[in-house]
């Protein structure tokens, strides 16, 4: 197999990657993990909809939007509410996978019904968890 080579300079745009910018597959709220499914719209990670199938976590909502209407998701660390209790997340958790139980609380044990939405990054002194959300 030959090497393709550039024949020529080329200016090649720059964006942040930070931002996705979707179509929401039914009513979304600001500040909820946004997943994308199988049909290249965004719901909500903790939704009922789609019922089956895996979203792809790419970040949190920045604003609501009715279903069809356009949305924009931001990936980044988040600040969210803590699981009590047996599952909490710990300062040892840094770099864990995160599991949601709710739409606002986290936990790094897996069970039936969490999704994985994204790598512990800090636990406050206040408790909240610091997520990283989207790849």
């Amino acid at each position: 197999v030959a090497a393709i080579l550039a024949a020529a300079e080329r200016n090649t745009p720059q964006a942040s990657g930070e931002y996705a910018r979707l179509q929401a597959g039914e009513k979304v709220y600001a500040g909820n993990i946004a997943g994308v499914w199988t049909n290249g719209c965004a719901y909500a990670v903790n939704s009922a909809t789609p019922s089956t199938g895996t979203l792809t976590v790419c970040g949190v909502f920045l604003h609501s939007a009715a279903k069809g209407e356009a949305v924009v998701a931001k990936r980044g660390g988040f600040v969210f509410a803590n699981s009590s209790g047996a599952g909490a997340i710990e300062k040892k958790d840094i770099g864990a996978t995160a599991y949601s139980v709710s739409g606002n609380a986290w936990t790094v044990t897996k069970t039936s019904g969490t999704k994985t939405v994204g790598k512990v990054v800090d636990v406050r002194d206040d408790g909240t968890v610091v997520v990283f959300i989207g790849n």
